[in-house]
Order: C-alpha cells, then sequence, then structure tokens
C-alpha cells in the first residue's frame, strides 16, 4: 500500500494539544507524507461546552457545518490525490461516519479517549446508567463502528473500549503518548534547599492533585510549584502550603514549562484512583521523562508495563497520601537517589515513546491496514 496519509477532522493544536502533532511525526519518521483536511477544533471551550447544556444546539449546528466543510475539504484532496488511508484526529467521533462514506480508502479514528470513560467514569459528570452515559457509550460505539481502525494510547486503553464498544479487539491498535516538542534534556542539578517539586494539569481527577498537596504539606522538605489545577485545589494548596507553594498560572506556554522543568529536581505524575489512572500512562509524565526529569508516581498497571524497571520514576498506591509522604521524606534525606532516576529519565524516553519508539507503532499500523485494504 503506497501513497500518503490524509488527515481529516476538526481538532485542536498548539500548547497543550500534542497528539495529532505527534500522530504526524510518527508518521514522517516512517517517511509517509501527510496531507491535512481540517477545521478548527473547540479547543479550551470543550470543557466548558460540557458543563452548559443548553449550549448543546448551538455546538450541533456548528458540529453539522463543520461536517459539510470537510465534506467539500474531503472529496477536494481525493480528487487531487488518492491516499493510503485518512486519519480522523481526536476528537472525531462526530465527523468519522462522514469521513468514511465519502473516503473510499481504510479510515483510521484516533479516539484517544473515549467519551464515556472521560466524563461518566473518570470525572463523574454524568452517572452511570443515566440516559446520559448511555448516549456517550453509543457515541464512542457508532464512532469506532465507522471507523476500519481505531487508535489509543496503550494495550489495557485498546482492551477496555474494546469491551465497551462490542467492537472486535482486533479493530484496536495502540500508539503510545509522545512530546512532539522534546528537545534536548536540561542537566539536573543537585538541591541547594528543598527538593522542588513541580506538577503541572488541569486538576482533573486522574491526576489526584488533592492527595499530592496532603502529601507535600507533611514534608518540610519540599517546595511545591503549581501549574494549573482547579479554583478549590489552588486554593487548598495555598492554605496547606503557605511559602511553600509556588503559584503559577493556570496555563504556561511552552517555553515556560520547560524553563519550570529545567528549575526542578522532581515532577509529580498522577495520584487517583480511577479506572482511566490505571490504563493510561498520562502525558505530563512523558513530557517529564523527555526533559530529563525523573517521576513521581500512582504505582499502576500502565506505568509498570512500561517503566518498571527504568530506574526513572518513583511509584507510590494510588490515592494514598501518607504512603506518598514517606517516598518524598525518603527522596528528600537522599537525592542521590533523584540524581540517578534524573540520568535514567531520558533514556526511558526514547525507548518506550521517543519518535522512534512512535514510528516503530506506526509501522505495525501501517501493516496491519495492508489487510483492511485487500478486505
Amino acid at each position: 500500500m503506497n501513497g500518503d496519509v490524509l488527515f481529516c477532522g476538526a481538532w485542536d493544536e498548539g500548547p497543550g494539544y500534542p497528539r495529532t502533532v505527534s500522530l504526524r511525526q510518527g508518521l514522517v519518521a516512517n517517511g509517509v507524507a501527510v496531507r491535512e483536511c481540517r477545521v478548527p477544533g473547540l479547543g479550551r471551550d470543550k470543557h466548558r461546552l460540557l458543563r452548559s447544556p443548553w449550549r448543546w444546539p448551538g455546538l450541533w449546528l456548528r458540529s453539522r457545518s463543520d461536517c459539510a466543510r470537510l465534506r467539500r475539504g474531503l472529496e477536494a484532496a481525493l480528487r487531487e490525490r488518492r491516499p493510503r488511508c485518512v486519519v480522523v484526529p481526536y476528537p472525531g467521533h462526530g465527523v468519522v461516519r462522514h469521513v468514511k462514506r465519502t473516503a473510499g480508502v481504510p479510515v483510521v479514528l484516533d479516539l484517544f479517549l473515549s467519551a464515556y470513560d472521560t466524563v461518566v467514569e473518570d470525572r463523574a459528570m454524568v452517572r452511570p446508567g443515566s440516559l446520559g452515559a448511555w448516549w456517550l457509550q453509543h457515541l464512542d460505539t457508532e464512532a469506532c463502528a465507522a471507523a476500519d481502525l481505531v487508535l489509543v494510547d496503550t494495550p489495557a486503553n485498546a482492551a477496555y473500549v474494546a469491551a465497551l464498544t462490542g467492537q472486535p479487539a482486533e479493530k484496536f491498535v495502540w500508539l503510545p503518548v509522545h512530546d512532539p516538542d522534546a528537545g534536548a534534556a536540561a542537566p539536573w542539578r543537585p538541591p541547594t534547599g528543598p527538593l522542588q517539586l513541580l506538577f503541572f494539569g488541569t486538576g482533573v481527577p486522574l491526576h489526584g492533585l488533592d492527595v499530592l498537596v496532603a502529601a507535600v504539606a507533611a514534608v518540610p522538605g519540599v517546595q511545591l510549584t503549581l501549574v494549573g489545577g482547579t479554583e478549590f485545589d489552588r486554593a487548598e494548596a495555598m492554605a496547606r502550603l503557605g511559602n511553600r507553594l509556588s503559584l503559577q498560572p493556570e496555563f504556561v506556554a511552552t517555553k515556560q514549562l520547560q524553563r519550570l522543568l529545567a528549575q526542578s529536581h522532581l515532577v509529580a505524575g498522577v495520584f487517583g484512583t480511577s479506572g482511566k489512572a490505571q490504563r493510561v500512562v498520562p502525558f505530563k509524565l512523558v513530557h517529564a521523562l523527555a526533559a530529563g526529569r525523573p517521576v513521581v508516581t500512582a504505582d499502576t498497571p500502565a506505568v509498570c508495563n512500561w517503566l518498571d524497571g527504568s530506574g526513572a520514576v518513583f511509584l507510590s498506591p494510588a490515592g494514598d497520601a501518607m504512603a506518598l509522604a514517606a517516598t518524598l521524606r525518603e527522596l528528600v534525606a537522599v537525592p542521590d537517589r533523584v540524581a540517578a532516576a534524573a540520568a535514567a529519565a531520558r533514556p526511558a524516553y526514547e525507548q518506550h515513546f521517543g519518535t522512534s519508539a512512535l514510528a516503530r507503532r506506526w509501522a505495525a499500523v501501517l501493516d496491519r491496514l495492508r489487510s483492511v485494504g485487500a478486505a
């Protein structure tokens, strides 16, 4: 199967949205040219829209307009040149069916995140068994059914979404999370004062930020730099940590985050107890490893599967602030352990999440597509 790959959808790019850029880099590393047919995504408005049902009719009208524009763009791209496949980047739930009707070639959906898992199980915004939960599961199922192959980020998530949607397990393949902006890792310098611990993220339940704040409050030798988090989390951190907290904006540009990583000794991963936390390797962990920084995070099957034995991570039971505090005390007392983990961080990233690793997985996906195209 020769030819290029066409990305078609309504995705977000820029700071905070690395997934589609990563997919593109992995294909290019395989010598595959990538074309695009795109309308802009919702960006950070989608979080507000989830909490504003009265806005959903307007969103539905916009999605109809976007689908019409995408169909015209796709038809023009197909007339120009027939690709080996069309990739619908995340979030593609609303457009993949329309793409499949028009494409005439295999269609790959980057599901990346299940709508049901995110809204019902992880964030608990909709009650299981409710009409809303049924609709979200239906949305996942219809999207996966429309595609020839579905991409997620880990083997565990592939198994989860296959069971959730009732689609054949062989339809699901995984591509690891990857840092498309990874540059040279900054040198790690031993602490001359408190151990500098960096957290960055939105503060969704997966992150378990409350567990982290409680643990840091119990370890005077740790200084926490907090980027993001919910308003409640930020207020709680200020109240509990006082001058041991460096509170950054809720969102920082890539260059500023890189500076904060360079100033840190250790990065906080995730500490939540949800099923999703057990199945994923969060981008924040991968980003930290790419920057040459070790990570302290929850001891989960996904993280152990990828990084157990790497020497780059320190594991603590999920949801257990006391155990996490004990781990942090040990690292404050023996900073050489953190130094050794820092030396292992970038090699661990390259082995499991670097561009070469992503390219290898893309090669497997493209091989799978040969059988799809022949079917």
